[in-house]
């Protein structure tokens, strides 16, 4: 057994111990494969996960620089990570 990501959040920059479980390499291999071709599973985004990962934080520094809201910089957070989402037809 080790700790995985939970499949709700696949950030692996996440550290909060609410977003991490035990399980084995198969399970969280299971789950990855499962998820992998949805198209808004952050697993999908176009920048890979340290890309993603940076976009975020980068993000949140930049609004708490500007001396943002909670809000503010939630939205902007949210803008990041659809900025990584692939192009898509429907």
């Amino acid at each position: 057994m080790r700790v995985t990501d939970s499949g709700e959040y696949n950030n692996h920059s996440c550290q909060q111990q609410t977003h991490l479980r035990l399980g084995t390499a198969a399970e969280n291999r299971a789950e990855w494969l499962a998820r992998r071709r949805d198209p808004s599973s952050p697993l999908a985004d176009v920048r890979r996960p340290a890309g993603r990962s940076r976009a975020i934080g980068a993000a949140i520094q930049v609004g708490q620089k500007s001396g943002e809201s909670g809000a503010e910089i939630e939205a902007r957070v949210r803008a990041a990570i659809g900025a990584g989402r692939p192009l898509s037809l429907w």
